[in-house]
Order: structure tokens, then C-alpha cells, then sequence
């Protein structure tokens, strides 16, 4: 009986798997010390703070500026349906660092302490530098630019160099528009080289253009478009205010989401306040925002920043392609987690909804002729364990993620796990190629089918035409997770 094409193909990727293996297993033979006989990939390792998908190739708004970030998502393998596993800044990069999960580690949040976490795991800078890497890295790679000294051969977080413009600074005073809590923005004439992202891009560009003995693993943390969106001049003139589009949204927009939905989306400190979950009465940034008639200013900041950010990344890019290291450096690029300007009257991260979750992805492997867009749901999880094959690796067997080494050699091969965001022990969020569920612990929850509904504007969790989608996607739900683990970052104002 003649197989059907499915499964000749499935037999050919397997095939394609068990070669690549094979051959990362023959390289790793090489010990030489010789740059120019080093087999092992090299790794530039880079992630943005809260950039949502406002990049042209995940096409978030329509005047994004990013050729950057476009052009490596043209030679690499974009991974546009790929979501965070958890929304705020700090248990989004614990559990990229550990593979772990936030219902496996206990942290959630910003308040969230992930210290000790760091030391009793073996971290994905520390098994690259025990496997006889060169580890090294910049800028904010863990909340609060947190780093553990021996699990890097060198690394600096904030850079304190006189004349420096710091992550949070504005010389220019008079042009800064501040909002109650921690959202501002404004613009300045200082240059890039003297920004705090352009002083980490120059530190990692150095270390590209040493002479390697080992194969590298550099990390670059680019701090925007975290707030306040503080860039130079330039870039807000790239998106002038009379010009600027909002974000599509619809009025009444909470109406169909449950009392725990709302309260995510009235949240304005991140969930730094114990009082978040129980605000009824509204958000009121959101409101501050348009009674002072500054929404189109602040999502022009936001472009702004995004477009700085891909600037600096430009360089950084230009660097390796013109290193010696090109043709041996596999390139992944990620977010955090996303951000909202107003959707569902939100602006922060902190919620379970597209906006947040949603983030960029993109793997480049010059080894891999392969390249496309990836639309399976795929996880920031993922990435440890796919480094760990791409590199050849020893396996960790506890990591959470699944390699997305078949997605690489085939961008449109499938996959049956969805991806899974948390918020809290309780919050959860279900994204597949589809649909998104959402699960407050309690009897309430959510879904939207992106096919018809790509701005998640109508709730049809109680709709019965959907009754077997929810249910399918209700299996991932975590159950026993466990509890916040608190300790030295359990303060407010953590947003760092």
C-alpha cells in the first residue's frame, strides 16, 4: 500500500533530524583551540524589554519602522505566533534562563524573588559556560540586571559611565510628559553612543571582534521600549505626531469580560500591589490619558522607542556580518513580553491578552538554509531546549520547552502543544495556532478565535458553538501550581 505524503514527509524530517545530530555530534569531536577550526555555533543571544508586535514583519501597527529587526526575520525563521510565559518582566526572563515554568519555579511577578532559583539551576548561560564556551553579556538580560558573577566570564549591567544617558534619564527636562505612576516620555538631543543601549551595543560589538578561542555566547540586553520612553530626537521626528495611528479598539471593549479580566486590565502597578485584583473602578491611567488628550503622543513615544531600539540592534547586527564569526553565529532574537496602549483600556503589560503575550521570535542559523514564517504557537520556553540541539549540547532533562529544531529545518511542520502564559497561580492563558483560552481559577474565563476575531473583541467562552474548542484547549490548564516565592524583590515600585 503506497504511504500517503504526510507520512513521507514525516519520514524525511525524521531522516533530516537524526543526520543534523549526528553531524552536531561529529563537531562537538573538535577540541582545537584554533579560531579558524572552531566547529561549534557560536550564540548571540538578544532580547527587547517590553516590545509588543510592533515590528514590520509581525506587521502590530502599520508605522512601525524596524528594517533591523526585519532583515534578520527575512534570513532567519520567524516565529510570528510565539507568546511569553509570563507577563512581567522578571518571571518572563527566569523562565527563559531556567526553562521552568512560573507554576514550576513560584515566580510570577515583578515581587517574585528568583535568587536562589538561579543558583540551584542550571541556568542557560551557565550550561553553555560549563560546555566550554566564552560567556559573556550586557545590558538587562534578568530583572534588575541581576546577574550571578561565576556563571559569566564577563558581564556588565548598568552602565554608570560619565556623560552616559541612563535608562531612565532625560537631560532635557523640559520635554518630558509625565504620567501618574512610572509612564513618561519625551525626547533628547544626545546621540545614540551616549544612551544606555547604545553603550551596551558598543561593549557586545567589542567582544565580537575579539579573537575567539572558544565558540561565544554573547548576550545583549536592549532596555527599550521599556519606560519612560526617553530617545533621542531623530526617532520621535520618524513618526510625526500629526501622523500617528492608534491601536484598534472598541468602545465598551470589557463589557464581555469577566470581573477578574477587568481587574487585570485596571491594573496599574503590575501586580506590585495586593489591592490590584480587587479595583473596580477603572483604570485611571487610561482615562488620565484621554482627558488630557495624550493618546496619540504616548503611542508616538512607544514608535519611537521601538524604532531606537531596532537602530541599536542594526549595529550590533552590522557588527557580527561583518566579523569573521557570520558564518558560525546562530542569532535569536526575543522580547520579554508585549505591552498595550489602550487595548481593553490597559497600559502596561501584566494581562493575558494578544497584546501582551504576543511577542517576537526570530532564530537565525547560518547552517540552515531553511527560512520562513513559523505559525504554530510556540513558546519563549523553547528556546533553551532548541539551543541545547542547535549547539549539540548535553540534554537537561527537566527543562519545559520543546525544541523548535523541527520548525527550523521546516517552519510549516506542526506541533500538538499550545503555548501557556501565566499571570499569577491562577491566571493562566491557552494560545494554539487559533484560538486563545483564558482560565481565572474560578468559573470565569475567555476565548477568542483569532480567525475572526484578531483583536480578541468578543468573548465567545459561553458561546455553545465552542463548547469543544474550549474544553480541548481547558486540558492545559496548569493544575498544583506553586505558590508566589517572596523574598527581597516582595517590594513595591519593582518595575525595573
Amino acid at each position: 500500500m503506497l504511504e500517503t505524503r504526510d507520512k513521507v514527509a514525516l519520514k524525511i524530517k525524521t531522516v533530516l533530524l537524526f543526520v543534523l545530530a549526528i553531524c552536531s555530534g561529529l563537531l562537538l569531536g573538535s577540541s582545537s583551540s584554533n579560531p579558524k577550526e572552531l566547529v561549534r555555533p557560536n550564540v548571540l543571544f538578544v532580547v527587547f524589554d517590553d516590545l509588543n508586535d510592533w515590528e514590520g514583519c509581525m506587521f502590530g501597527h502599520p508605522q512601525s519602522i524596524t528594517p533591523n529587526i526585519d532583515r534578520l526575520a527575512a534570513k532567519g525563521v520567524l516565529f510570528s505566533n510565539a507568546h511569553s510565559v509570563a507577563t512581567m518582566c522578571c518571571p518572563s526572563r527566569t523562565s527563559v534562563i531556567t526553562g521552568l515554568r512560573p507554576t514550576t519555579t513560584g515566580v510570577y511577578n515583578n515581587t517574585d524573588t528568583p535568587l536562589e532559583l538561579y543558583e540551584s539551576k542550571r541556568t542557560l548561560n551557565r550550561h553553555f559556560k560549563e560546555n566550554g564556551y566564552f560567556v559573556a553579556g550586557a545590558g538587562k538580560i534578568l530583572h534588575k540586571f541581576h546577574y550571578g558573577k561565576t556563571d559569566w566570564h564577563e558581564f556588565v549591567g548598568r552602565h554608570r559611565d560619565e556623560g552616559i544617558v541612563g535608562n531612565r534619564e532625560n537631560p532635557e527636562k523640559e520635554n518630558i510628559t509625565q504620567m501618574g505612576g512610572s509612564i513618561a516620555w519625551g525626547p533628547f538631543s544626545s546621540p545614540d553612543s551616549l544612551t544606555f543601549d547604545g553603550r551596551t551595543v558598543d561593549w557586545v560589538k567589542e567582544r565580537i571582534a575579539r579573537d575567539h578561542e572558544k565558540p561565544f555566547f554573547l548576550a545583549c540586553g536592549i532596555y527599550r521600549p521599556h519606560i519612560p520612553w526617553f530617545v533621542p530626537k531623530k526617532y520621535f521626528d520618524q513618526h510625526p505626531l500629526q501622523g500617528v495611528m492608534l491601536p484598534l479598539v472598541k468602545e465598551n471593549d470589557l463589557d464581555d469580560v469577566p470581573l477578574s479580566g477587568k481587574n487585570v486590565a485596571y491594573s496599574t502597578s503590575n501586580f506590585g500591589d495586593g489591592d490590584d485584583l480587587h479595583n473596580t473602578d477603572g483604570n485611571y491611567e487610561h482615562e488620565a490619558i484621554k482627558k488630557k488628550d495624550l493618546w496619540h503622543e504616548a503611542v508616538q513615544a512607544y514608535l519611537a522607542s521601538v524604532s531606537y531600539a531596532d537602530a541599536q540592534f542594526g549595529r550590533l547586527l552590522d557588527a557580527l556580518e561583518n566579523s569573521k564569526y557570520a558564518d558560525n553565529t546562530i542569532i535569536v532574537l526575543w522580547s520579554d513580553h508585549g505591552w498595550q496602549l489602550g487595548q481593553k483600556e490597559h497600559w502596561r503589560k501584566a494581562t493575558l491578552w494578544e497584546e501582551v503575550t504576543r511577542v517576537p521570535l526570530i532564530i537565525y542559523d547560518p547552517k540552515n538554509i531553511a527560512k520562513g514564517n513559523c505559525g504554530q504557537a510556540v513558546s519563549l520556553l523553547d528556546i533553551y531546549p532548541t539551543l541545547i540541539e542547535l549547539c549539540g549540547l548535553p540534554q537537561i532533562g527537566e527543562l519545559e520547552g520543546e525544541s523548535l529544531l523541527p520548525q527550523l529545518i521546516d517552519p510549516k511542520t506542526k506541533r500538538t502543544s499550545p503555548a501557556i502564559s501565566s499571570l499569577t497561580p491562577n491566571f493562566h492563558s491557552i494560545r494554539d495556532d487559533r484560538f486563545r483560552y483564558i482560565s481565572y481559577g474560578n468559573g470565569e474565563e475567555e476565548l477568542y478565535d483569532h480567525e475572526t476575531d484578531p483583536n480578541e473583541w468578543i468573548n465567545i467562552a459561553h458561546d455553545e458553538n465552542y463548547q469543544e474548542v474550549k474544553q480541548r484547549l481547558k486540558i492545559f490548564v496548569p493544575t498544583n501550581a506553586r505558590k508566589p516565592v517572596k523574598g527581597i524583590y516582595n517590594k513595591r515600585n519593582q518595575d525595573k
